[in-house]
């Protein structure tokens, strides 16, 4: 075969998604800097940013403040953030939350819904269409200013295809997410498992921004974890990725959602935990506990957790430290295994008083070089209703394809 040439388009491309990503991890820059950061001739940069500024994808942000030189001050160039925006969906096990975001992580407009695992799949994404436009509606984002939908779902998900395998605790069987929702939106719909999700966001607006190699650990209701390697999110051909919920960690134990038995989310995940404090509270073994609930232990549930988990009771405290244990034994030998740059962790357990504290406490006990911040909570926990769906559909389309154009 004949030397066909370089594809000068791909290296266009290749340069503009360059061009984009240096400028959202590090903010505004001038174009002879990113010239000088990026290897790239000062030419080449020019030429980019001058089509990117016309297509409104860059915008200008004044000169630099620089001691009195000779010849032209640098500009500033940096992202658009409001060129486009995204239809940001997160399927949960409970709630379903629909949002409007433009490209920074700033969300202007947002619906809840319950997520109803007994209607028909495509019923229910209807009604999450639905919902959808009428939010586009409502905060005045018109069709033209989407750039993507991007959908968060629990469970294996196959990303190519928009295949939700199995979504634990809302659908049973396979259900085509991204071909459903494609019948209710003219626009891309990337969907894409709920932890790899978060872990895409950490990429493209968090910690992903300043380390390489990153593993997250999601604590509620159940465990979910991902891994990044050389700012990529890993993804096996099956579309698995490290499941430190599936751990074993009792032999013959209880048979978990995933078909086996003794796996760590049949110990710690906030049904399994609800279940163990349920059964153990009496007025003898749980006095206060048991006084809160007025006897009534059937009222110890996984909804209410939040509720009833910081009751001074030492006999739940006692089952707490069993579970935290486990929890953080577990999270130690995955980062033995893994050696990751830094471990980030969220999900509201994490957020539930002393929890947090007590397992980066176990954790260091275990090993030292795993406290201060080599192990800390996420930053943009707050943001976790809508920040994956959106990471998916900026990276993906914005920051990799180097362009806004829809279709």
């Amino acid at each position: 075969m004949g030397y066909t040439g370089i594809n000068l388009e791909n290296v266009k491309m290749s340069n503009r998604s360059a061009i984009l990503k240096l400028l959202n991890d590090h903010g505004a820059m001038s174009r002879k800097d990113i010239a000088l950061t990026l290897g790239l001739t000062p030419a080449t940069v020019t030429l980019i940013c001058t089509e990117l500024l016309s297509g409104g994808i860059l915008c200008e942000r004044g000169e630099v403040d620089e001691e009195k030189r000779a010849g032209r001050k640098k500009v500033l160039i940096d992202i658009n953030y409001q060129c486009r925006y995204v239809l940001a969906i997160s399927i949960e096990a409970a709630e379903t939350t629909v949002s409007v975001c433009d490209l920074k992580g700033n969300r202007c407009g947002m619906r809840r819904l319950p997520t109803d695992g007994g209607r028909a799949p495509e019923e229910f994404l209807k009604k999450v269409a639905d919902e959808g436009k009428a939010l586009m509606w409502e905060s005045g984002t018109g069709k033209d200013q989407i750039l993507g939908v991007g959908v968060s779902v629990p469970g294996i998900v196959r990303r190519r295809t928009g295949l939700s395998h199995h979504a634990y605790r809302i659908w049973k069987e396979p259900v085509e997410v991204g071909k459903l929702l494609e019948q209710h939106f003219p626009y891309p719909v990337i969907v894409e498992n709920n932890v790899k999700a978060f872990a895409e966001g950490e990429l493209v607006y968090g910690s992903g921004r300043e380390r390489e190699n990153l593993l997250f650990i999601k604590w509620g209701p159940g465990v979910g974890s991902a891994i990044i390697i050389r700012n990529e999110i890993y993804d096996s051909e099956n579309s698995k990725s490290a499941e430190i919920g599936h751990f074993i960690v009792e032999k013959n134990g209880k048979q978990c959602r995933c078909g086996r038995r003794g796996c760590l989310e049949t110990r710690v995940s906030t049904h399994a935990i609800a279940e163990q404090v349920r059964s153990a509270c009496t007025a003898e073994t749980m006095p206060v506990l048991y006084e809160l609930v007025e006897g009534k232990t059937e009222c110890i549930e996984a909804r209410n957790i939040s509720w009833w988990i910081g009751t001074k009771d030492g006999g739940l405290e006692r089952i707490l430290d069993e579970i935290l244990e486990q929890m953080a034994r577990t999270a130690v030998n995955t980062i033995t295994l893994l050696a990751p740059d830094q471990v980030i962790i969220y999900g509201y357990m994490f957020d539930l008083p002393r929890l947090e504290q007590r397992f980066l406490k176990l954790c260091g006990e275990y090993d030292p070089a795993y406290g201060g911040e080599y192990i800390r909570k996420s930053r943009l926990g707050e943001q976790i209703e809508y920040i994956g769906p959106l990471a998916v559909v900026m990276n993906e389309r914005f920051l990799r394809a180097g362009t806004v154009d829809r279709g």
